[in-house]
């Protein structure tokens, strides 16, 4: 995160989390909220974005994919851009959905098959620009 407060950032950094409760789970907070404000490495103005996904705040289950799925323009101008994708978390559903909505997104806004969003998102891999870390 330290490299994150570079003024020297060059491209747009997007952030998309999901936690139980705001209230007690909103790790990082302060830091995740100034880097939002106007000018900051997350900041709208910079082309950036910070979503987060509190699942047990209401009373239908929000995650990361639901934020993604809101997102996908955005989401797609990054990957069309050249971004990176870090995925981390629980290994359980997470990151098969997660991917399903990459996948999705891939398809609905580069205009191409499932299929060819899954060869894109291979090639990412292989790149080295796709990453999950998941643990149980």
């Amino acid at each position: 995160m330290a490299s994150w407060t570079s003024s020297a950032a060059k491209s747009p950094n997007s952030g998309m989390v999901s936690q139980r409760n705001e209230e007690n789970d909103f790790l990082y907070r302060d830091f995740w909220l100034s880097h939002l404000q106007s000018g900051g490495v997350l900041s709208e103005d910079k082309g950036g974005g910070f979503y987060v996904a509190f699942s047990r705040d209401q009373p239908q289950k929000v995650y990361v994919q639901h934020k993604m799925r809101e997102q996908s323009t955005k989401i797609w101008n990054l990957l069309a851009g050249g971004a990176a994708v870090y995925v981390a978390g629980s290994a359980n559903k997470m990151p098969s959905d997660v991917l399903a909505a990459l996948e999705e997104i891939i398809s609905l806004e580069g205009g191409v098959t499932k299929e060819v969003a899954a060869r894109w998102i291979h090639a990412l891999e292989k790149s080295g620009k796709y990453h999950v870390e998941a643990w149980s």
